[in-house]
Order: structure tokens, then sequence, then C-alpha cells
């Protein structure tokens, strides 16, 4: 599985807290998540690609920085990766 992050969406910061936030010609403020540091990585890396990501490869990026074991890390992103697309903040791709 692999992940491409939708270009109208952008990471803020606000009051100590990372969003996510769908953009567009208007700022959609029905589009708004609540990140917390591990998610807020994953989107930050996704973005960086700049393309589509895989799932492997971001477990290992999430298990080395967090230091959670990589099996944990794998399922977790794949989870996370499907909750993107089911809020239509990402696309999957095999």
């Amino acid at each position: 599985m692999r992940a491409t992050i939708r270009p109208d969406f952008f990471l803020q910061e606000i009051a100590g807290e990372k969003i996510l936030m769908g953009g567009g010609e208007q700022i959609n403020f029905s589009k708004v998540l609540m990140l917390n540091n591990t998610s807020a990585f994953i989107i930050e890396e996704l973005q960086r690609a700049g393309g589509a990501v895989a799932a492997e490869d971001m477990a290992r990026r999430v298990a080395g920085r967090f230091e959670v074991d990589a099996t944990e890390a794998q399922a977790d992103v794949e989870e996370f990766f499907r909750s993107l697309a089911r809020q239509q903040v990402a696309d999957l791709s095999d």
C-alpha cells in the first residue's frame, strides 16, 4: 500500500498543537484534523516526499523516530493511511 497526500492540505501549528487543514480556494474548516506527534510526523514525511510513499518505508521511518516495534509500526501506518483516504486527505495505491 502506498499513500500520496493531496496537495490542498497543509500542516499548521496553532497554540502548540499541530493540525492539518483543507485548503483550496477557501479554507475548509470542516476538514481540520488534530494531529498527535506521530501522525504529524507521517504527514510531514508524506508532504516532503511529494509523491507516493510505501507503508513499509513509512513504518521504518516511524519505528526509527519513535522507537516502536516495526511490526506494530507497519500496522499503525497502514491504518493511518486508510484513515487519511477515508477522510479524503490522501490517495492510496498498490
